[in-house]
């Protein structure tokens, strides 16, 4: 009996090893970051948000909006760029970030915009903001017309850069909608996610700024995948980074710690975000295949009506389930018939969690109906009686012109 207690004892401990982290959520974590926001990518669904929709500046953070502005306008990523360092320098002061760049480099815009994200070169930017228009205000302009496509309504940029200016702000909900829509660009999410790059010409090498500051600092990047950092008096110390868990792409956005505190709580609260997530949410069925939807009347049919159901199961991304918040929607055809086949495509049922839809499945006829001949005969009497009289009337009148047609000729041959 004790070998058997001492067993289960042994087994209940093994499953908390490993199950512990998706069975028993862990409290909030506590961070120093005024202002934080942690999202589905997906939908933007918000999982944690802190002051997410106050106006703040985002110092660097501008530059993801300044490579989709250039990405989306440049015909050849290819082409080389001769670097105008003097025009650059009009724009920068001593103590911005640069890559380095400078006039003896041949550089493509593809090294532009790459030594801009991974290491936030402000000359690089300044460069680009110079190059793919006639002028920087046009660029700029690009950059707030984007903005206004993104639905980032409480946003507005003023350079390229991110320095600190009463027009360059934005909100963290602002913030995501950018990062999603930087994140659905490949090339902007390989460079965010690049430890280093070298440039074509091979004259200048640099590294991911968030990786540089977590290796000196020795923080173990556990979730963080890929990341814009940045940092100015004002914004204080910004990170926008992405993180995957169960095939989910997690978006954290964090902002607003004193720069002069000298401690990266940028990058240290977003991992304790990213673990908190990754603790508390898992993938869990929120609706099973054959669940009912809805009751559709079956018009003349043996059946009087068919029962819709779900087809496949569906799974969402959530920290607790409550079938409470779950709303099954079916749109489609409001009647059936026997004239309709098997597998017959009757419409879809868009699934909800909490009012945000998860997932559109298509339904369709699971049975093969029969004709009701006697419910069609008493809803169809009358007409089916009135029918019958014509063609009998039609049958009589066709009937006795040929009669009078026959006898016609028939006396025309006697009388001959």
């Amino acid at each position: 009996m004790k070998k058997i207690v001492f067993r289960f004892i042994c087994l209940l401990f093994l499953l908390n090893i490993i199950f512990i982290p998706k069975i028993f959520a862990t409290e909030v974590p506590d961070i120093v970051c005024p202002y934080a926001g942690v999202y589905r990518m997906d939908n933007l669904e918000l999982l944690y948000g802190k002051s997410e929709d106050t106006i703040i500046p985002i110092a660097s953070i501008t530059k993801l909006m300044t490579a989709i502005v250039a990405l989306e306008n440049i015909p050849n990523l290819n082409d080389k760029v001769r670097i105008d360092y003097d025009k650059v320098s009009q724009y920068i002061d001593s103590d911005y970030a640069v890559a380095g760049i400078d006039e003896s480099d041949t550089l493509t815009y593809y090294d532009l915009v790459a030594t801009m994200l991974i290491p936030s070169g402000a000359d690089s930017a300044v460069q680009l903001g110079l190059s793919v228009f006639d002028s920087m205000d046009t660029f700029v302009a690009k950059m707030n017309e984007k903005a206004q496509e993104l639905g980032m309504t409480n946003s507005h940029f003023a350079n390229v850069i991110g320095i600190d200016d009463e027009q360059n702000y934005s909100t963290i909900n602002d913030v995501a909608k950018m990062l999603k829509y930087a994140l659905e660009n490949s090339i902007i999410k390989e460079l965010i996610s690049t430890y280093s790059y070298t440039t074509t010409d091979e004259k200048v090498t640099v590294r991911n700024a968030m990786n540089v500051i977590a290796d000196a600092r020795k923080i173990e990047l556990k979730y963080t995948l890929g990341g814009k950092t940045g940092s100015t008096g004002d914004a204080g110390l910004c990170l926008a980074s992405y993180a995957i868990d169960e095939g989910n792409t997690i978006l954290c956005i964090t902002a607003g710690v004193d720069m002069y505190s000298y401690v990266p709580y940028n990058i240290i609260d977003t991992e304790k975000l990213y673990e908190y997530i990754a603790t508390n949410y898992s993938m869990q069925e929120i609706a099973s295949a054959g669940d009912f939807v809805v009751d559709i009347p079956a018009e003349y049919c043996e059946e009087e009506k068919v029962s819709i159901s779900l087809n496949e199961s569906v799974e969402y991304y959530i920290d607790s389930m409550d079938k409470s918040k779950v709303k099954l929607v079916y749109t489609g055809k409001n009647k059936v018939d026997s004239t309709m086949n098997e597998y017959t495509k009757l419409g879809s049922v868009k699934v909800y969690y909490d009012d945000v839809l998860v997932k559109t499945v298509d339904v369709f006829l699971n049975q093969k109906l029969k004709f009701d001949v006697v419910g069609w005969l008493k809803d169809n009497g009358v007409g089916l009686l009135i029918m019958i009289i014509v063609i009998d009337i039609i049958l009589i009148i066709l009937r006795r012109r040929y009669i009078k047609a026959h006898r016609t000729v028939y006396l025309k041959g006697i009388k001959s």
